[in-house]
């Protein structure tokens, strides 16, 4: 909102109409925050989980599966995504992805020149490879969320400390401007009237 203003009839019925939509937007926002922080919330702390089990599957499988398996990098790299089915879904107005399943290629392990327990690791690997797809998806999931939430607390705390007080003060300046106008406009009236009433009680005598 700009500093200068016109001070008429027209502009005051403006800023009342903008300060209405103001008020109206303000409890839409601050849901919108709200609503927002708890999902925010709940996101994290599913990521904290979920990296918490990697680390710890990590930590106990890796020894493991080295042992298991003697080539254990090629074992891995044979296990290979073929694609992640995600679907679209709209949260508090922000369009993201939800994880639905995931789909890997058939390894490439010849499994009669292999140990009994390659099936058991490249299980292992499967489930080690889909959490940290899940979460991938929960971390860009995360990041376009905390965005909204940044604009929504933005846009809250822009209506609530600077255009409603702005529009407020405004109004209030338009309006004693206009009730001083009016008064002037009266007071000036009055007098023309007094003049005119001592000229005519002049001109009878």
């Amino acid at each position: 909102m700009g500093d200068k203003i016109q001070m008429n009839k027209n502009t005051l019925a403006a800023l009342k109409t903008e300060l209405e939509e103001y008020k109206n937007a303000l409890p839409v926002f601050e849901m919108k925050e709200e609503q927002l922080k708890g999902v925010v919330r709940s996101i994290e702390e599913s990521i904290a989980i979920l990296r918490q089990e990697i680390q710890e599957s990590n930590s106990q499988l890796q020894a493991w599966v080295g042992v298991l398996v003697e080539d254990n990098q090629a074992l891995i790299s044979a296990v290979r995504v073929d694609r992640v089915v995600t679907e679209k879904m709209e949260i508090a107005g922000v369009i993201v992805s939800m994880f639905e399943d995931i789909i890997f290629k058939d390894a490439e392990v010849d499994l009669f020149t292999t140990p009994l327990w390659t099936d058991t690791a490249i299980e292992v690997i499967i489930d080690q490879k889909t959490r940290h797809v899940i979460l991938d998806i929960e971390e860009k999931k995360l990041e376009l969320l905390q965005e909204e939430l940044a604009e929504a607390r933005r846009m809250k705390n822009a209506l609530k400390e600077v255009f409603i007080p702005e529009t407020i003060e405004n109004i209030r300046k338009i309006e004693i401007y206009l009730g001083d106008v009016e008064r002037l406009a009266i007071g000036c009236a009055k007098l023309v009237k007094k003049k005119k009433q001592h000229k005519l009680a002049e001109h009878d005598r």
